[in-house]
This record gives C-alpha cells, sequence and structure tokens, in this order.
C-alpha cells in the first residue's frame, strides 16, 4: 500500500479523472450529504433564458451522484415573505451552450409566517450518466436567505407527505417522470473532503489498464472515506464512459456495472466486480452475474 499515491485535487484534475471549475460569485458546490446556508445575488451573468439580469440568483452545484442512485433535496427558508421564486434542475453547467434543463418551477413563500419551512425533491440518476454533477439554479425577486441539501439517506417521505401545517411538501420527479435524470454535460467531479483521517487527501489508483479477457480498456479509481469510493471504466471500443459506486474494505474492493457499453443501455443482469489491490496498486479479481454467482470469471488492473 506504500506505493498507492494520495493525491490533493490538483493532482486529480491533472490526470483527467476530476473537473474543478474556478469558484464563481452566486456559485455553491452541494457535496452529498453537506447542507449549504446562502443568500441569493444579483450580477452572476446567467444567460436570460433564465430570468431578469436584475433578479437575485444563486446556483447550486451538486456531486457526486451516483448513477442508478435515489437522492433526496430539501430547500429550507422562512415562509411568509410573499418572496416570488423559480428553481431549474439542469444538466451541464448553467452558461454553457450545450446545458439542458430537466424541469423548472415557479412558485412562492406564500403570506403566512412559517419558520423553517421545508420543500422536498426526490430524484434518481439514470444508470447510463456518465457525469456526476446536476445544478440547480435558483431565482427569486429580491435577496433570499435558504438552505440547500442534497443527501442519500433518505427520510422515507412521499410526495403524500405533509410539514408539521398540513401542507404536502414533496415533489418526486420520478414519479412525474420527469427524472431518471440522465447526466453526461457537466464533467466529472470527485469529492474535495477525506474521511479516512485529517492527515489523508482523496486517493487515486490508476490509470490502469483493465482486462476481462474478452474485453479491456482503462479505469481510475478515487477513494475518498474508508469505505466509499469511485472507480470511471472506459471499454476499448465504446464510447460508454461508466461512473461506479465502489465499496473499499482494506485492500479490497467491490463494484457493479449495470451498463451494457456495447449499446449503451441497462444489462439485464448486472456484473459483480471483487477485487484486491496489490502493493504496486494493481488490481486482481472476479467477477460474475449477480444470479449466477456459481459462474465467476476472472479480471485484473495493472498501472500503465
Amino acid at each position: 500500500m506504500k506505493k498507492i499515491l494520495y493525491c490533493s485535487l490538483i493532482i486529480l484534475t491533472i490526470i483527467g479523472l476530476a473537473t474543478v471549475a474556478v469558484a464563481k460569485i452566486g456559485y455553491v458546490d452541494v457535496p452529498i450529504n453537506s447542507v449549504q446556508q446562502v443568500t441569493t445575488v444579483t450580477g452572476i451573468g446567467l444567460p436570460p433564458s433564465f430570468g431578469p439580469p436584475e433578479q437575485f440568483y444563486t446556483v447550486f452545484k451538486i456531486y457526486p451522484l451516483i448513477p442508478g442512485k435515489r437522492y433526496e433535496a430539501t430547500l429550507t427558508y422562512d415562509a411568509g415573505t410573499d418572496m416570488g421564486y423559480a428553481h431549474n434542475w439542469q444538466d451541464g453547467e448553467p452558461t454553457s451552450r450545450d446545458a439542458l434543463s430537466f424541469v423548472g418551477i415557479g412558485t412562492g413563500t406564500g403570506s403566512r409566517a412559517l419558520k423553517d419551512k421545508e420543500d422536498k425533491f426526490l430524484f434518481t440518476v439514470d444508470s447510463r450518466s456518465t457525469s456526476n454533477v446536476l445544478y440547480v439554479i435558483v431565482r427569486s425577486h429580491k435577496a433570499w436567505n435558504i438552505r440547500f441539501s442534497v443527501t442519500d439517506r433518505l427520510s422515507g417521505v412521499t410526495r403524500d407527505s405533509q410539514d408539521r401545517w398540513g401542507y404536502y411538501h414533496v415533489t418526486d420527479f420520478d414519479f412525474s417522470k420527469t427524472a431518471p435524470f440522465l447526466l453526461k454535460r457537466g464533467g466529472f467531479v470527485s469529492p474535495q473532503t477525506t474521511a479516512v483521517s485529517p492527515s489523508v487527501k482523496t486517493r487515486i489508483i490508476g490509470p490502469l489498464s483493465f482486462n476481462a479477457g474478452q474485453f479491456s480498456g482503462t479505469m481510475k479509481f478515487a477513494q475518498f472515506s474508508e469505505n466509499e469510493g469511485i472507480v470511471w471504466l472506459k471499454i476499448d471500443g465504446t464510447n460508454v464512459e461508466e461512473i461506479l459506486n465502489v465499496g473499499f474494505r482494506g485492500n479490497k474492493i467491490n463494484f457493479t456495472r449495470t451498463i451494457d457499453c456495447r449499446f449503451n443501455v441497462p444489462r439485464p443482469l448486472a456484473q459483480v466486480y471483487t477485487g484486491q489491490i496489490s502493493a504496486d496498486g494493481s488490481i486482481s479479481g472476479s467477477y460474475s452475474n449477480n444470479n449466477e454467482s456459481v459462474l465467476i470469471f476472472p479480471w485484473e488492473a495493472r498501472i500503465k
């Protein structure tokens, strides 16, 4: 393990695993399972399609999202201020030409004073996604203090749930067929925090030459906590980049492939991979279909 490189996000950017943007006024990073408190501002340079420039905005950049996973977002504010506001959920940086809007919602806070009112939003990330970033743009007609969070630790609310004042407060984008969100324009961002220990940065393994007998390619790992990480996998001869959740237990790893990269469609049978990291950074292991554990096939990945 001593030879495995521990890197900062600067190195992560250099090897191409992450896309790190320069901080902009009104842009706020929202790592999964964090809460961000902000005030909307003017002058952040959004296209006119989002609203008049004299209005107030915040752009939330949510990451790292895992393909196939369901999330719960919460917008918290003090109702009763007659604040008109809107929010737009989209794939890609808001000022980019190829950004795609999934849904936009306009509403208001009403006139009844309700402190710390919550609006909740449920959504799933499409399993075919090759980006792990989602943008949410909030617009208000004056400066507005809000809190925003996104978590994979679902509270159990549904579209029929009511808040403490008896109001329905949950929007389920999956139910309305707005989601799953297919993310492919926002790039790839790795977490900037570390849960391994205060002295350990995000751990990078790769790039590696991946070989599983009949197919081969390139893979890179990012471990950002003791038991969690992400793998980027590109099979030779295809145009599909897979971004998968990885479990770490010491020098052992496991992940599941859910996309048939030949056709960019969900696999009828997911492939479950397990492996062990060697001292030189190479990995060897086996994989099988999730309902055919008797048939096991070998795979390996070696430092390029």
